[in-house]
C-alpha cells in the first residue's frame, strides 16, 4: 500500500483520489462475496418448519404422508411390474377357470341331452324378462348410472397422497422426502421434516419434464417455477396450480437461478 501511495503525487487531491480507489475496490469485493456470489450462505442455514397445508376438510397430513411412505413404494413397484410370480399365478388360475367353464359346458351338454327340459327353460326366462321390466329394477338401474352416485371421484376420497419423492444430491448435498397432497381442487407440494440441502442464493423451486438425472439444458427445456425455496433445512409447501399434469412434471428441483446450478431433485412416483 506505502508502495502504490508513493506513485501518487503528494498532493491531498491525490490522496484522497488513492483513498476513494481503494474503497471502492473493497466495496466492489464485499458486494461479490456477500451479496452477488452469498459465499456466507453456505456456512449459515435457514431452517424452517411449516405446518401441512390447509384443506377444505381436516387431515392429519403427518399420518397421510407416514402410511404413503410405508405402503407408497410397494404399491409403486408392483403396479410397474416389479414381480413377475403374481402374472404367472394369475394365468394359471385363469387356466384353471377356463379347463373349470370346459368341463361344465360338457356336462350341461350331456345332461340337456338325456332329459328334454327345454320346455321348462323358456317359462323361467319369461319370469327373468318381467321381472327387468318391473320400474323397481329400472329406478336400480338408473340409480346405478347416475352419475352423482359415484364416490370414485377425488372430491369423494378426501386429502390423499398422489405422489411421492426422495431427494438425491446434483451439484450439493440433497436429502429428504417430498410428496404432492390434493384433495381433488387444491393440490400442494411439500418437503416434509427431513428435508435438507445447502443453502445458496437466489434458490427456487422447480417442477420439469426431464428427469433428475438430465442435464441443466434439458431440465431448463421444460419447468414450472413454484416459488421461492423458504429455507435450506425442514418442512415448507407450494401450490401446484390446478392444470399442471404431474405425470408429465415428475421431477423436483432445488434450482438456483443465478447461477443456473441445481443443488438436488427427486423423482415424485404416483401412488396409484
Amino acid at each position: 500500500m506505502r508502495r502504490l501511495l508513493r506513485l501518487i503525487p503528494r498532493s491531498t487531491g491525490g490522496r484522497w483520489a488513492a483513498g476513494l480507489g481503494v474503497s471502492a475496490f473493497i466495496g466492489v469485493g464485499i458486494y461479490l462475496v456477500f451479496f452477488y456470489f452469498a459465499v456466507h450462505l453456505l456456512l449459515v442455514d435457514e431452517v424452517v418448519d411449516e405446518e401441512g397445508p390447509e384443506f377444505a376438510v381436516e387431515a392429519d397430513i403427518d399420518e397421510l404422508i407416514s402410511e404413503a411412505l410405508e405402503t407408497g413404494p410397494v404399491a409403486t413397484t408392483a403396479a410397474a411390474g416389479g414381480s413377475a410370480e403374481p402374472a404367472e399365478d394369475a394365468e394359471g388360475s385363469a387356466d384353471d377357470q377356463s379347463m373349470s367353464v370346459g368341463e361344465h359346458d360338457v356336462e350341461s351338454d350331456v345332461s340337456a341331452e338325456s332329459d328334454d327340459g327345454a320346455e321348462a327353460a323358456e317359462p323361467a326366462g319369461s319370469d327373468q324378462t318381467e321381472a327387468a321390466a318391473e320400474p323397481g329394477a329400472s329406478d336400480e338401474t338408473e340409480a346405478a348410472a347416475d352419475p352423482d352416485a359415484s364416490d370414485g371421484s377425488d372430491e369423494d376420497q378426501g386429502v390423499r397422497v398422489a405422489y411421492v419423492g426422495s431427494f438425491g444430491p446434483r451439484s450439493h448435498p440433497a436429502e429428504g422426502t417430498a410428496v404432492v397432497l390434493t384433495d381433488g381442487t387444491q393440490t400442494f407440494l411439500r418437503f416434509d421434516d427431513d428435508f435438507a440441502t445447502d443453502n445458496g442464493p437466489d434458490l427456487n423451486v422447480y417442477l420439469h419434464t426431464a428427469g433428475p438425472d438430465a442435464s441443466v439444458d434439458d431440465l431448463v427445456g421444460d419447468f414450472i417455477d413454484l416459488g421461492d425455496l423458504k429455507g435450506n433445512v425442514g418442512a415448507q409447501n407450494f401450490v401446484i396450480p390446478g392444470d399442471v399434469d404431474l405425470d408429465r412434471y415428475s421431477t423436483v428441483s432445488v434450482w438456483c437461478v443465478r447461477f443456473r446450478v441445481v443443488f438436488g431433485t427427486a423423482e415424485l412416483a404416483p401412488m396409484n
